[in-house]
């Protein structure tokens, strides 16, 4: 495995919003939410994973598989956390204690970071459940159809940039 590189914060940045531009782009040639923001990321080169990874949240479109529960941008984004922050071997700690510290430790546990980003995503939209984002458009027209795409690819590049800067900072 290569050693993870530290960022400046305007290298996060910079990375961020060239993963989400990715991660957009991608939802104009018919991938999923889910699907876009770990494409996003992986395009960028920001994980050792390889990309056929991608098939790991290709379930999460449309709210887990088209059930409109939990956003599949918001899920993959923290997909995309964990690809740097998340436990390699969650049996890398000795003991249960330092297991469990190593999840929930205020400064530099797993569940805070990951929280974080999930609280950034609330705060911008409100919720993240799909079927509360797609509301506002008529989904049976041609023009609400556009209009909710337009919402799902903007938070496409939300849940991308949020989830690449918290993957990224130390």
């Amino acid at each position: 495995m290569k050693e993870k590189k530290v960022y400046t914060e305007a290298e996060i940045e910079a990375l961020a919003q060239k993963a989400a531009d990715n991660a957009m782009e991608h939802f104009k040639h018919g991938l999923n939410c889910g699907e876009c923001v770990l494409q996003g990321s992986l395009n960028r080169g920001l994980s050792d994973y390889p990309k056929e990874s991608v098939g790991m949240v290709s379930g999460m479109g449309g709210g887990m598989g088209f059930t409109h529960h939990t956003c599949g941008a918001g899920n993959a984004g923290l997909v995309v956390i964990s690809s740097e922050k998340g436990r390699k071997n969650p049996y890398a700690k000795p003991t249960f204690e330092e297991r469990v510290d190593e999840l929930h430790h205020p400064g530099t546990g797993i569940y805070p970071r990951h929280g974080a980003y999930i609280k950034d995503c609330i705060t911008e939209y409100g919720t993240i459940e799909c079927r509360d984002l797609c509301v506002p458009f008529d989904e049976s027209t041609p023009e609400g159809k556009k209009a909710r795409a337009r919402n799902c690819k903007k938070l496409i590049g939300f849940c991308t940039k949020k989830a690449v800067e918290a993957a990224l900072k130390p």
